[in-house]
């Protein structure tokens, strides 16, 4: 019998951390576990604790391409190099995500992003802050030489996204609300039926305002603040509660008694009512 042979796995992306005598052996574990739970959220383009990646229709020339999921990347012939890690991915769609991902990043003000990406980016540009260096996604190598960079993240890439990515200003919502309270800042953690998947931390203007919410958990309730949205899809990402309200509860039918009582029973008195509008819109 023969001897075995493995199958080659084809690199499709080299993920390659640049900086200041940076190689694989000297990147923490925990930095770089970082990078490749951020990366695959990334091509499954799901957000911290989402339970399952949603669909998305592209709807700009930048928008960020959403595949319905990924069984998994894997590292691949680890080589000596500037803290270079060659990836395969079995369903071949990570390199359009990423490449697409780069170039949302160089134009922020065009890129219809979405929350997983941004979740992602946020990931990578702390770990490149941390390690003091930036993170390159390049092409399979040519012979010697890496290939193209298709996407490049550093230490400010969030912060210089995000300003275009989000909008910020007074808000109102409706939540229920799940958590209250706080060691050193106040916060409250609300669920929005349009985002019910995953609880949004917001932060609450005083103690007064925590005690008084704390008396309706798990119940809900209409919030008033300065709330930082995504700009496209208007997701809540975060919100400052400056006051709130208890949504008023009754029956539709007595509301509609009440308009009656109030001079809605005037109309019974009127022979013919069709008559009366058309009159009344022509003068």
């Amino acid at each position: 019998m023969g001897k075995k042979t493995t199958p080659t796995i084809a690199t499709d992306f080299v993920v390659r951390l640049v900086g200041p005598n940076l190689r694989p052996s000297t990147v923490p574990m925990r930095n770089l576990a970082k990078v490749l739970d951020a990366v695959q959220r990334l091509v499954d383009q799901k957000d911290e604790d989402e339970p399952s990646p949603a669909l998305h229709e592209e709807s700009s020339p930048l928008a960020i391409v959403q595949p319905i999921g990924n069984p998994g990347l894997r590292l691949i012939g680890i080589k000596s190099m500037s803290a270079g890690y060659a990836v395969a991915d079995p369903f071949r769609e990570s390199v359009g995500v990423i490449t697409q991902t780069g170039k949302a990043i160089g134009r922020p003000d065009r890129a219809d992003w979405t929350q997983a990406t941004l979740s992602s980016v946020k990931e990578l540009s702390e770990v490149a802050r941390s390690l003091g260096c930036v993170i390159e996604f390049r092409l399979p190598s040519n012979g010697r030489q890496l290939g193209d960079v298709i996407a490049k993240i550093g230490p400010s890439t969030f912060k210089d996204v995000s300003a275009s990515a989000y909008i910020t200003g007074p808000t109102s919502v409706l939540a229920t609300l799940e958590r209250v309270g706080g060691a050193t800042e106040m916060h409250c953690g609300i669920r929005l039926v349009e985002q019910s998947r995953k609880m949004v931390i917001c932060k609450v203007a005083s103690v007064d305002l925590v005690r008084g919410l704390g008396n309706f958990i798990y119940q809900q309730v209409l919030l008033h603040g300065v709330a930082q949205w995504l700009r496209h899809g208007f997701f809540l990402r975060t919100m400052e509660v400056m006051s709130f309200e208890v949504p008023k509860t009754g029956s539709i039918l007595d509301t509609l008694n009440r308009i009656y009582d109030a001079g809605g029973s005037a109309w019974d008195s009127v022979d013919d009512p069709d008559t009366e509008i058309t009159e009344m819109r022509r003068s």
